[in-house]
């Protein structure tokens, strides 16, 4: 994907809402941890945010490199 280092994605359709409420969460405790926090860390706890868990919130994957912020 054009040298992106690590790519994040649905394995399948969500609806809207519960991937937001996903995302937020992700983001909100990623960029929060500070220097060093790896993007793989805050996934699992970013998909209990979702109000369907094993439907919207095991779609998101990850594929690539580990991320980490700077």
């Amino acid at each position: 994907m054009a040298g992106c280092p690590l790519v994040l994605g649905n394995l399948w359709d969500v609806t809207d809402r519960d991937i937001d409420r996903f995302t937020r969460a992700l983001l909100q405790s990623w960029l929060s941890a500070g220097p060093g926090a790896p993007l793989l860390d805050h996934m699992a706890s970013s998909r209990q945010a979702t109000y369907l868990k094993h439907l919207i919130g095991a779609a998101p994957v990850v594929y690539g490199l580990p991320v980490s912020l700077k």
